[in-house]
């Protein structure tokens, strides 16, 4: 009877034991990118990227020029790092940034309130993405004006490479 009892006890304590799963790129993919070759699998991707573009903002608001310039890459594997801004402009270059960047510092005061940020991967391509969504408050003409903006950022080796905006006014409330 002891022996049952032993073997009771042993195979309780063994299965109830637990272990990790093994990481799988098996798992369903979280999105996808669409492309003139048909639909890439997109993936969560590291969350440590999340702080950097958290830093890259909160540089913006502390309006730290040459923090900013730093978080910058020259080049990346989709080209020079640039800035595709929401009214159609191009800002190639981090010198060229930081000339906009001036100009709407003096000018426009802006501030950004970042909602949510996700961090994706697209298989097949080297870096990573943060797509994020920010309340952003300037002065526009002497008033106050608010947007919210949506930013596809594209990350390598740790720092930003190129990102788009696109932007919507606030909705008056009744």
């Amino acid at each position: 009877m002891k022996n049952y009892l032993l073997l009771l006890l042993i195979a309780v304590f063994t299965f109830s034991c637990e272990t990790a799963a093994p990481e799988c790129d098996d798992n369903p993919a979280a999105g996808y990118l669409a492309t003139a070759d048909g639909k890439v699998d997109a993936r969560d991707a590291d969350p440590s990227n999340l702080e950097i573009w958290d830093k890259y903002i909160e540089a913006h608001n502390n309006r730290d020029l040459d923090l900013i310039a730093s978080m910058n890459i020259d080049s990346t594997d989709l080209g020079a790092f640039r800035i595709l801004g929401p009214k159609g402009q191009l800002i190639m270059g981090t010198e060229g940034q930081m000339e906009a960047l001036k100009g709407w510092f003096e000018g426009g005061s802006p501030t950004w309130n970042t909602y949510f940020s996700y961090t994706m991967k697209v298989d097949g391509q080297q870096g990573e993405w943060v797509i994020s969504g920010a309340q952003v408050k300037q002065t526009v003409d002497g008033e106050e004006v608010t947007s919210y903006d949506i930013t596809d950022v594209y990350l390598l080796d740790g720092k930003v490479g190129a990102f788009w905006v696109y932007t919507r006014a606030e909705v008056p409330q009744e």
